[in-house]
C-alpha cells in the first residue's frame, strides 16, 4: 500500500537519517556517481515515452525511461534560464536563492549539490552552459570566476552564457583557469559530448558530473534553432503539439529545426549512456536528464518562455541507476527544487536545512 503524503513527509527524515548512518558505519557501501544532463529549452512532450509526440525523436531517452523512471509532471520553478538553474543546484525557490531573473549571480557562499557532494568526498565537474555567474557586458562575456561556480571546483569547461560565446560550429568555452578552449568545425554538442566521454573514461569514483548543453535553445543573435548539418531537413512536415496549433507564433518556421536539435540531444544522451556502459560505470551511476524550462515558440509572449503555461514550465525528467531502475512512470508533481535533495539522498547524504525541496524516492 502506498504511503499518504503525510506519511511520506513523516518518514522521509527517518529514512534520510538511516541512509546517512549507513554511509558512516564503515560498511562497504559504494556511493553512486552522479551524472546530470541538462538540455536547454527542451519540451517535456518531445520525449517519446511521454506518449504525446509520434515522431520517435528520442529512442535513447525512451530506453532510459524504460529501464529507469520517467516523471510525467516535472515542472520548472521559474521558466527562464538562470533562476531555473539556480533552483536545480540549490534545492531552493528563487525567492530564497536570490537568482530571480537572468543576469543575477548565484551567491558565493551558496550551499549546492556540488558543495555538499565535495564535502562528502566527491569530485564536482562541469561542462557547458552555466548562466548563474556574474553578468558581463554583451560582447565581453568570458570565464566564470571560481567563487561563482557553485562548488564545481574540479574539472571545469564552461561558459556563463554559451549562446553569446559560441555558434553551432565555432566558439569558446573556458577551462578551470579561465583560459578559452576554442572549437571550430565540430558541432557544439558533439564537442561537449566528446569531453564528457573523455572525463568518464578516466574518472575516479565517486564523482558528480554535470553536462549542460545549450541545445535545444535557439541561437540568440540569429533567432533560429541550429541543428547539426546532417540533421537538417530531417523533419520537413512535423507533428504540431496541440498547445501551439491555435496560436500564431514562430513554430511554423522553427519547429522542424527544433525537432532536429531534440534528436541531436537524444543522440548525445545516448552517447553518454553508452560510455557509462562501456566503462562499467553504469552499474553504480545515477543518470538524470532534464531541462531548465520548455518552449512556447512566441505563442504566449514575444519570446520562447517566461510564462506560466504548461509549454513553458513542463520539463522532461528521466532518471536511471541505483534506486531508480524500476521501469516506472510517476505522475505526481515534482519540481527542480527536488532534484538536488533527491540526488543527495541517492548518495546517502542528509539534506542540508537551507534546501526547500523534498526527495522523491518514496
Amino acid at each position: 500500500m502506498r504511503p499518504t503524503r503525510r506519511q511520506w513527509l513523516t518518514r522521509a527524515p527517518a529514512a534520510l537519517a538511516a541512509s546517512s548512518a549507513l554511509a558512516q558505519t564503515g560498511g562497504r557501501v559504494e556511493r553512486p556517481n552522479i551524472v546530470l544532463i541538462i538540455s536547454d529549452q527542451f519540451r517535456a512532450d518531445c520525449i517519446g515515452a511521454m506518449g504525446l509526440n509520434p515522431m520517435n525523436l528520442t529512442p535513447n531517452l525512451d530506453r532510459m525511461a524504460q529501464r529507469g523512471v520517467i516523471f510525467r509532471s516535472a515542472m520548472s520553478n521559474q521558466p527562464v534560464c538562470a533562476p531555473a538553474r539556480a533552483s536545480i543546484f540549490t534545492g531552493q525557490y528563487p525567492r530564497r536563492h536570490g537568482v530571480y531573473k537572468n543576469g543575477v549571480a548565484i551567491k558565493e557562499d551558496a550551499i549546492t549539490l556540488a558543495t555538499v557532494a565535495r564535502g562528502a568526498g566527491y569530485s564536482a565537474n562541469y561542462i557547458g552552459k552555466w548562466h548563474i555567474g556574474p553578468p558581463a557586458p554583451r560582447g565581453q562575456e568570458g570565464p566564470v570566476p571560481r567563487a561563482y561556480r557553485g562548488g564545481f571546483l574540479d574539472f571545469w569547461l564552461a561558459s556563463n552564457e554559451l549562446e553569446h560565446t559560441s555558434h553551432a560550429y565555432e566558439g569558446d568555452l573556458y577551462d578551470g583557469d579561465g583560459k578559452p578552449v576554442h572549437f571550430s568545425g565540430e558541432y557544439r554538442a558533439d564537442f561537449m559530448t566528446r569531453h564528457a566521454q573523455a572525463f568518464l573514461r578516466s574518472a575516479k569514483s565517486p564523482f558528480l558530473l554535470c553536462v549542460s548543453y545549450l541545445e535545444v535553445h535557439h541561437q540568440n543573435d540569429e533567432d533560429k534553432y541550429d541543428p547539426p548539418k546532417e540533421f537538417a531537413n530531417r523533419y520537413p512536415n512535423p507533428f504540431v503539439p496541440h498547445d501551439l496549433r491555435p496560436f500564431p507564433g514562430s513554430w511554423p518556421s522553427q519547429l522542424p529545426d527544433y525537432y532536429a536539435c531534440v534528436a541531436k540531444m537524444d543522440e548525445a544522451a545516448g552517447a553518454i549512456r553508452a560510455t557509462l556502459a562501456e566503462t562499467g560505470l553504469d552499474r553504480n551511476t545515477v543518470l538524470m536528464f532534464t531541462s531548465d524550462h520548455g518552449c512556447h515558440f512566441k505563442t504566449r509572449n514575444t519570446e520562447y518562455k517566461r510564462s506560466p503555461h504548461d509549454s513553458s514550465i513542463h520539463i522532461p525528467l528521466v532518471v536511471e541507476g541505483p534506486g531508480f531502475n524500476r521501469g516506472m512512470q510517476i505522475s505526481e508533481l515534482v519540481s527542480q527544487v527536488d532534484f538536488t535533495p533527491t540526488l543527495l539522498d541517492a548518495a546517502s547524504h542528509a539534506i542540508p536545512p537551507p534546501m526547500q525541496g523534498r526527495i522523491f524516492h518514496p
